[in-house]
């Protein structure tokens, strides 16, 4: 965010007001730049009654006019959806439930003096929650605040549990609505179908396009930006999701970025709306793939080949279940364990902490060998052709494998904590294999403690994981299943690069700024 949190105890404002409906009741509000602070003072509480509107659960804030005409108070209206206990059968979880505070302005005797405080107020709100950067030596201005954004929804009426359509309109549209965000819902109709959409749309029209749906859809849209003639500007479009698929990895480390707990169904619904009304948008790494014929895509999530991609797979049978049928899926699989025999090549990065430069690898022969496609998108430059041999500075491991996955986020699911350590634009793919002879305890022990993030301190021979910027996949089983961001692709040879920061996310928060201080 663009705010600057040192500064975070600075008073903005500071003022007095009644509430609606009027009750007698009176508060002074301070507003500082990471939340309002509210103190009663009429009725005087016996003890000093004072809480706290966080700015991160806040999404907008309107004014308006009382209905009688001969009204000369003002209002604003801070929307707002904090966590808060909720008891369920088991005992209690934390969900966000829908908050509005009414304040009345009646410092002055005339409407239009009130009406000039209220905005005030309204637009120092909304300047915060969108990261402008304001202190007190502000003049605060509705000149301050950004333009109204507008976002093309592409909703998959079919993907999770098929409920996409009742969750937009139960939740999305009217939260989105209360941040002033204009829209245009369309649904999908077809596979491929938002692929094509973003492939002719006007993007000067747009500030960014937000799916409604699980991975795949986003996978669409990236390759379809990816497709047009003006890719390299089309890319740069900030693209978002709002989970209601079945994996929803992606909005997995969205959430986790900005600090929130680990969440899934509802709850990570709305803190990723909450997010994509705040806006901040960050460079995300894009990673090209080739596959055996020739074809060239764009994927922002991972490959995967054995367990993994069979459980991706196998599972659609049971999509019904929403997120569970992975699980389900996972426990057929390590009933019937398969191996799988393949060489893995890659091009380690020696030091993950050390920006990536942008060279170009030689060959064996000692020539410049970049990968030269006849689609769009940067050369791949660390990758020889596909029918070559891979540079000598690589490594190559011929194994019986029971998964290999090259992940860039930190999620490969919602619940599945794969790589803690990644981030959107670190230019690393992390690159885990799990070899033949790994036991199906220790491999469902491995499941278990992804959720929470833990396996990575697991001491296990079979189990090996290394940062790379590219690698090469040939699977010597003649039969099997390769998945990019959870969709099937060709059997055969594949390869990868990464291509750092290449297309922009809206993650709503920035989380080394946050914490930096």
């Amino acid at each position: 965010m663009s705010m600057d949190y040192r500064q975070s105890s600075e008073t903005l404002l500071h003022g007095e007001f009644g509430v609606y409906p009027s009750k007698g009741i009176r508060y002074a509000l301070s507003l500082t730049p990471t939340g309002l602070h509210i103190q009663r003072l009429v009725p005087k509480p016996e003890d000093d009654q004072r809480t706290v509107l966080p700015i991160l659960d806040m999404v907008g804030c309107h004014t308006m006019r009382s209905r009688g005409s001969d009204e000369i108070f003002a209002y604003f209206l801070i929307y707002s959806y904090p966590l808060k206990k909720k008891k369920v059968a088991m005992g209690s979880t934390r969900t966000r439930q829908r908050l509005v505070r009414t304040f009345r302005v009646d410092e002055a005797s005339d409407y239009e003096h009130n009406q000039v405080i209220a905005e005030k107020w309204a637009t120092a709100i909304k300047c915060l929650i969108q990261g402008v950067p304001i202190s007190s030596d502000t003049e605060i201005s509705p000149t301050l605040q950004p333009k109204p954004r507008r976002l093309m929804l592409l909703l998959n009426p079919c993907g999770g549990r098929g409920n996409a359509l009742q969750q937009c309109h139960t939740h999305i549209l009217p939260i989105i609505t209360e941040a002033d965000i204009s829209y245009n819902l369309i649904q999908t109709e077809r596979q491929n179908h938002a692929r094509e959409l973003v492939q002719s749309i006007n993007l000067e029209e747009w500030d960014g396009i937000v799916v409604i749906s699980g991975d795949g859809l986003l996978f669409e849209v990236v390759n379809g930006l990816m497709e047009r003639p003006d890719w390299e500007d089309a890319i740069k479009m900030p693209v978002g999701i709002l989970p209601c698929g079945s994996g929803n990895a992606l909005a997995g480390a969205i959430n986790y970025n900005a600090g929130f707990d680990q969440a899934m169904g509802s709850e990570l619904l709305l803190n990723c709306i909450l997010l994509l009304c705040r806006g901040t948008v960050m460079p995300m790494d894009l990673v090209s793939v080739t596959t055996c014929s020739g074809a060239r895509f764009f994927s922002f999530l991972s490959v995967a080949w054995g367990f993994i991609s069979d459980v991706d797979i196998e599972s659609e049978k049971y999509r019904h279940m929403g997120s569970a049928r992975f699980t389900v899926g996972t426990m057929v699989r390590v009933a019937s364990l398969r191996t799988y025999r393949g060489r893995l090549s890659y091009l380690p990065v020696l030091d993950a902490h050390r920006p990536i430069s942008r060279s170009i690898t030689l060959s064996p022969n000692g020539n410049l060998s970049p990968l030269k496609s006849h689609v769009n998108g940067p050369e791949d430059d660390l990758l020889p052709p596909l029918n070559q041999p891979v540079p000598k500075s690589w490594v190559t491991v011929e194994e019986d494998f029971v998964l290999v996955l090259g992940i860039y986020q930190t999620h490969l699911g919602a619940d599945l904590f794969t790589a803690p350590f990644s981030c959107f634009d670190d230019g690393l793919i992390h690159l885990f294999f799990v070899k033949a002879g790994i036991s199906r305890t220790a491999l469902v022990r491995l499941f278990l403690a992804m959720e929470k993030g833990t396996h990575v301190g697991i001491e296990c021979p079979y189990v090996v994981h290394v940062p790379v910027r590219a690698f090469r996949l040939e699977p010597l089983t003649r039969k099997g299943i390769l998945t990019v961001d959870g969709e099937r692709v060709e059997y055969g040879p594949i390869q990868a690069q990464i291509h750092q920061g290449l297309s922009n996310i809206i993650s709503g928060c920035d989380r080394i700024r946050m914490t930096s201080f």
